[in-house]
């Protein structure tokens, strides 16, 4: 496979000649520790990128046509620099190494407090893609998924749990189906519901079975008021009495984008 020329866009690198490409999102979190700075602080300030090297994609990687987005926290110093990095949720072991490799060169102007430089942490997004014509719809997939659509992260879910259109990846794709399922789309809570209530791994977990099938029908899906009825003469009164707290503290408008 050829590669075009390499041409450096702001953030990301782009190859014309329809392979891939690479970019990186960064947005800041609260603070987890009372050692760090708070960004929630109205005297705080966020870290600034002055340097933020693009990631090369991996060859292997690029030959199996793995994509998506690596989604890492870190703790940047007051030195500028990355440091404590973690993966929160394990992608591909290839592009989560390329990727912690790659933010470790980043550097930055230090979040301040009164006017002091600060330690914050951070989540740090870095997106690889194949822009091949049989991988955009997936990469198209993940750029939405990138931005919190629920109905991408449903079809993401279907790909991943199925091996349709890239490698199967059960764990990415239930990861991507509770993210749908948190965003109140009907069928994804409905489907945690059948995980739930036909757990394979072990016995049925009626409350948790019960709570995504009735925010299913919260929502408006329709086959949820029917499996509410199949639990009701499963469960005790104390599970039913659990499972409709958990309905009634659940949001009906998720946040914007949530963690």
């Amino acid at each position: 496979m050829k590669r075009g020329v390499i041409v450096a866009l702001s953030t990301f690198l782009l190859i014309p000649v329809s392979r891939f490409v690479s970019a990186q999102e960064v947005s800041a979190t609260k603070a987890g520790t009372s050692t760090l700075a708070s960004l929630a602080d109205a005297d705080a300030s966020p870290p600034r990128p002055i340097s933020c090297p693009d990631p090369q994609y991996p060859p292997n990687a690029l030959a199996l046509r793995r994509q998506g987005s690596s989604l890492l926290m870190l703790t940047v110093g007051t030195d500028g620099y990355a440091h404590d990095i973690q993966v929160v949720c394990q992608l591909d072991a290839e592009l989560d190494e390329r990727a912690v490799a790659t933010v470790r060169s980043w550097r930055y102007e230090p979040a301040r407090k009164n006017d002091q430089p600060v330690e914050v942490k951070i989540q740090v997004k870095v997106a690889f893609r194949l822009r091949a014509r049989e991988d955009r719809k997936i990469a198209e997939l993940w750029d939405r998924a990138d931005n919190s659509d629920p109905k991408a992260e449903w079809a993401l879910y279907k790909a991943y749990f199925q091996g349709v259109g890239v490698p199967q990846d059960e764990a990415l794709g239930v990861w991507f189906l509770k993210k749908a399922a948190d965003w109140n789309l009907p069928e994804a809570q409905f489907e945690m519901g059948e995980r739930m209530y036909r757990n394979q791994s072990g016995p049925p977990d009626y409350v948790s079975a019960y709570k995504w099938y009735a925010l299913s029908k919260r929502a408006g899906g329709e086959d949820g008021e029917r499996m509410l009825k199949i639990l009701a003469g499963e469960m005790s009164a104390e599970q039913l009495g659990e499972a409709e707290t958990r309905v009634n503290y659940w949001p009906e408008d998720p946040p914007k984008r949530p963690q």
